[in-house]
């Protein structure tokens, strides 16, 4: 389940609430065929064609296609789509139309003469009102040409639908959580979190908040389970227990333990983030506390993102707290989940939080300015803003959160519930998936090899005993990053890596099981260094050898490589607590995972991609190997890695690469890397130094149009003449 996928290549997040958009329908022909749509050739021609890397659906002369797209009632529509044109006089244009009956058509838009360059897409939308049935929309494309040579090519063709939030309540009352009565919520999300005419508390919230004992959810609605794990898993709709250790701040309050809390739960472990407290306003000296928390998947990376509030007085007194989960980043395990806690409190000494506070202030310090999509479009008239975001390539739905780096500012997009926006968004945790394999695996070989000049040569069955020398004993660490170990049972794309044994090792939760299963898993194929195959298994043991090594060359026979390689340069750059650890095996050994297992804020990944670009180096100090980094980010043109699924598509170092000099119309090839992990995860290392990223979980891989719109902002091609 830990996989990267093919990257489709850019990206959009809905608007703010209260409205939301909900993606009913897209196409853009990028898989090289019109499944789907149905039509007449009449006397032309309809057929896919492709140009500079883009693909779009060519009709000649009178040819027409159509679709269904099915509507659900209430919902208002924006039908859009783009045609480039050639050949078109007179009357002859380029329409798209709608229609609920077959024969009626109702016209959105046309393309006519003089916009027919041949190249130049001119968008066309409309909106189609609301309906109080449920029906069906035909959605059509049409030339209405005289002559062989009128020509009309379609892309991006869309349907959104409007969708108010469910009318949920906005205020989160107090005997919600100080009652029984059954729960009225959900409640949208603006309810924990400080309004603007909430006051500042009249003390501060020092102490450990306890949940004594697994509590039942009192509302669980599973939305999606693709392996059926429900049924296997009857603790799944079960809060664990947990104390945490809270320490306020003028208005923050802050968890001192952060990121996943390992315990005994067979399901979930917790991660609680920074939130907020203020006046509870009710008159009767209760004050109000709320914090971002989630739920990540024991032993695996999903993450399931919730909101927590409770209600206490100075004297420590605290109300049960009540616990929404609305939101995720899991492509396989999805739900809604509500719950009363009986949580109580233990008061603590506030001065023995200071450590605590100092540490928030220079995490916060640290991060990158924050400013919003809009800003972005302020600061960069000249590209469309729409571009870094386009719902043709991640739907909204699956978005958790995305950003755009320029000029040293991340400029954020929402995070977005099914509850509305999330009010800590800057918080919020992110899985890693496979961003480990470039993270953690490649940036700790470069860390190593830069300690100790050859480690990258080093072979894998010299420091993994239990790997027979047959298969491993001339793999090197490097050819074991770059998935070229030889070691395959099939070197179609995913085969291996989508196989059961792949998921049984993922699940074990011993070194001694992981690392037996990896060493065995597959015969020897091919020489190292001549064939692709993608295996989470090598990176794996790619993390034990290096342990090894680095305990043998260091001299410290517990020296833990993710500790000692990953974590100073963490440091260095002010990173989260989140990214000071990592998952690891469940037994004494408590091997790091080097293949997933990261969790990060949006801030982290965004500096964690600019350190990379700034050659590895921290206030004039390189950290890293600069040969194997520029290998990674496509910087020497005689050592870019083998072809990874198609040959527009490298993979080297733990990086991939995209090449976009056709898509982007350049002179010459653009090799852009980039780090992507399981379910929709993706970070672009722009050539110009900008960077884009997304998080989601819809399995949907784009980012090639913020790609084009960043070139736009500081051209990092030619054009083609």
């Amino acid at each position: 389940m830990i996989r990267t996928a093919l990257l489709a290549l850019g990206l959009l997040a809905g608007p703010a609430a209260p409205v939301m958009a909900q993606t009913l329908f897209a196409d853009d022909f990028q898989d090289g065929d019109a499944e789907g749509w149905r039509g007449d050739a009449g006397r032309g021609d309809i057929r896919v064609t492709e140009y500079a890397g883009n693909f779009s659906l060519r009709l000649q002369r009178d040819a027409w296609v159509a679709t269904a797209v099915s509507i659900g009632a209430g919902l208002e529509l924006r039908v859009a789509a783009d045609f480039a044109a050639e050949g078109l006089e007179g009357e002859d244009s380029c329409r798209l139309e709608t229609s609920f009956d077959g024969q009626t058509w109702a016209e959105i838009g046309r393309v006519v003469d003089g916009q027919d360059d041949a190249v130049s897409l001119t968008p066309i939308a409309g909106v189609v009102p609301a309906s109080d049935t449920d029906r069906a929309m035909l959605l059509r494309l049409r030339a209405a040409g005289n002559a062989g040579n009128d020509t009309c090519w379609a892309d991006n063709i869309s349907v959104t639908a409007s969708v108010p939030l469910a009318a949920l309540p906005d205020d989160l009352p107090a005997a919600a959580l100080l009652g029984t009565e059954p729960l009225a919520g959900p409640w949208t999300t603006s309810v924990f979190a400080p309004g603007p005419g909430d006051a500042a508390p009249a003390a501060g919230l020092n102490g450990r908040l306890i949940l004594a004992a697994p509590h039942r959810a009192d509302h669980f609605t599973l939305l999606r389970d693709e392996f059926d794990a429900a049924p296997r898993a009857p603790r799944v709709d079960e809060v664990p227990a947990f104390a945490i250790d809270l320490v306020s701040d003028g208005r923050d309050l802050i968890p001192v333990q952060r990121g996943p809390q390992r315990a005994d739960h067979p399901d979930w472990e917790w991660i609680f983030q920074p939130g907020r407290i203020w006046d509870g306003g009710d008159g009767e000296g209760w004050m109000r506390a709320a914090l971002p928390v989630a739920l990540q998947e024991r032993n695996a990376n999903c993450v399931q993102n919730g909101l927590m509030s409770f209600l206490w007085r100075e004297d420590g007194t605290v109300s049960q707290a009540v616990l929404q989960m609305g939101a995720e980043t899991c492509a396989y395990f999805q739900f809604d989940l509500l719950a009363r806690l009986p949580v109580s409190f233990s008061a603590g000494d506030a001065a023995v939080g200071e450590p605590v506070r100092q540490a928030w202030h220079a995490e916060r310090a640290a991060r990158l300015p924050r400013s919003s999509m809009s800003d972005l479009a302020r600061a960069y008239p000249q590209i469309d803003i729409a571009e870094i975001g386009s719902l043709l390539e991640v739907t909204p739905a699956n978005m958790t959160a995305f950003g755009f780096v320029a000029d040293g500012r991340l400029y954020a997009g929402p995070c977005q519930t099914r509850q509305g926006p999330d009010p800590y968004c800057d918080v919020m945790p992110l899985p890693s998936y496979s961003l480990a394999k470039s993270m953690v695996a490649g940036i700790g070989l470069m860390r190593l090899e830069q300690l100790y000049p050859g480690a990258r040569q080093a072979i894998i069955a010299d420091y993994v005993p239990q790997c027979a020398a047959e298969r491993w004993g001339d793999v090197s660490f490097e050819q074991a990053l770059d998935m070229v170990s030889g070691n395959f049972t099939s070197d179609v794309y995913d085969i291996d890596e989508a196989s059961a044994e792949t998921w049984d090792f993922l699940t074990v939760e011993t070194h001694a099981e992981k690392v037996e299963r990896a060493c065995a898993m597959h015969p020897r194929r091919a020489e190292p260094g001549t064939t692709w195959v993608y295996h989470t298994t090598d990176t794996y043991l790619l993390g034990v050898a290096m342990q090894a090594y680095l305990r043998q060359q260091s001299g410290q026979a517990d020296a833990d490589f993710y500790d000692a390689l990953l974590v100073p340069i963490w440091q260095q750059l002010g990173l989260s607590p989140l990214a000071m650890q990592t998952r690891r095996t469940r037994d004494a050994e408590a091997q790091p995972f080097t293949g997933w297992g990261l969790t990060l804020q949006a801030d982290d990944l965004a500096r964690i991609a600019l350190f990379l670009q700034a050659g590895g180096v921290i206030d004039g100090e390189a950290w890293l190997d600069t040969d194997l980094l520029a290998a990674a980010l496509q910087q020497n043109p005689d050592d870019r890695g083998l072809p990874a699924i198609d040959d527009s598509l490298r993979y080297r170092a733990g990086f991939w690469a995209y090449n976009a000099g056709d898509y982007l119309g350049c002179d010459h090839d653009v090799w852009i890397p980039s780090m992507s992990g399981y379910g929709g995860l993706s970070v672009a290392l722009i050539p110009n130094g900008q960077v884009y990223f997304y998080v989601s979980d819809g399995r949907e891989f784009a980012w090639r149009r913020a790609v084009a719109q960043s070139n736009i902002i500081q051209p990092f091609c030619e054009a083609v003449p």
